[in-house]
């Protein structure tokens, strides 16, 4: 048995606001052993075992379970429970930034609010498939593409999944439009490949492995592995039943979305890389150096820093609408429009 700590330690540990735990603890659902002394002070008790017995109720899913007004052992049928709400949570909370994991928290009251869920793997398709994507293409500046996704039809339901998921069959020639508006911007920004200067790209290229573990909702192994299981629903018969993006779907908004974010660190990247170019003698300009040459020592490290630093406000940008789409989707409201003044010339979405 480890010692116990107080309960406000434990609260931090796991990213829980004080006042939520001590309410937890008041009303019998602290998800973990505590004693209550005769002054009142709570302390956590935890061993290996009931850590682990911890583990298997997620802050999230003990949230939701308090929202609903329900044990989490047996709200899995109630009324206005969405089973795709508390995965999407979960893995939302366990992404975000310590800092937003009361936010994220707080998502349990909507997502328990008195609406039928029917809706939900739908809604989140359309987030996901369009409204997401356009709003991230308007970050990093690539908006005719940003139009073009939001232009989309609405969807609602399996067929208009099926008919409009940016990445499937039926939106093939509509893919090929988007890819090139996008090669397009991309050669013309200033932060493309320069062919001029191959030994600074080289060295700019290392940081970009940083970008692997970037938290955005369609870069997430964890989502994919989250929304899989609830993607299909299958009868007896072997039928069948759409309800929303499985794990494919979501790894192919991957290649879809990928190039702005190349675009918006390269420039972080690229000056990092010509400092290091000169502190190690090596001309931007000059072939790539020999493996072993000193500079990929020093580029490794110091290139996944600053694509770390220059993506940093575009993942909490996306993080904190996510959140908002989360509390849209499960109060069954709308989303908000691209602003009108971030659409180009007509011909130049056509």
């Amino acid at each position: 048995m480890t010692p116990p700590i107080p309960l406000s330690e434990w609260a931090e540990q796991n990213g829980i606001p004080r006042r939520t735990a001590y309410n937890w603890a008041k009303n019998g659902t602290l998800p973990v052993p505590f004693h209550r002394s005769i002054t009142g002070r709570i302390t956590v008790l935890v061993d290996d075992e009931d850590q682990a017995d911890a583990d298997r109720l997620h802050p999230f899913s003990q949230a939701y379970a308090e929202a609903l007004n329900l044990p989490a052992s047996v709200y899995t049928g109630a009324n206005y429970y969405s089973q795709v709400l508390e995965a999407w949570g979960r893995n939302l909370y366990d992404t975000v930034d310590l800092e937003l994991r009361p936010a994220v928290l707080h998502l349990a009251l909507p997502a328990a609010c008195n609406r039928p869920k029917r809706d939900v793997f739908f809604r989140l398709a359309d987030w996901l498939g369009r409204i997401e994507p356009a709003a991230w293409f308007a970050d990093t500046g690539f908006l005719r593409a940003a139009w073009m996704l939001r232009d989309r039809p609405v969807i609602k339901d399996a067929d208009s999944f099926l008919r409009g998921w940016p990445t499937g069959a039926h939106s093939f020639k509509w893919r090929d439009e988007l890819d090139r508006v996008v090669e397009e911007y991309a050669e013309q920004n200033a932060a493309s490949p320069d062919d001029e200067e191959p030994a600074l790209e080289l060295v700019a290229e290392y940081g970009l492995i940083a970008l692997d573990n970037s938290g955005f909702v369609w870069r997430r192994e964890s989502m994919r592995n989250a929304m899989e299981p609830l993607a299909r629903e299958r009868a007896g018969d072997k039928t069948v039943k759409v309800l929303g993006p499985d794990r494919g779907d979501l790894w192919d908004l991957k290649a879809l979305l990928n190039e702005p974010m190349y675009t918006a660190v390269r420039p972080a990247a690229r000056a990092t890389a010509r400092l290091l170019c000169a502190q190690t003698g090596v001309a931007p300009d000059d072939p790539a150096p020999a493996d072993g040459h000193p500079i990929y020592e020093l580029a490794y490290p110091a290139c996944k820093a600053a694509v770390r630093a220059a993506i940093a406000p575009l993942v909490h940008s996306s993080h904190v609408r996510e959140m908002d789409a989360f509390r849209l989707i499960a109060l069954g409201k709308p989303f908000p429009e691209l602003p009108t003044w971030l659409r180009p010339a007509e011909q130049d979405i056509s």
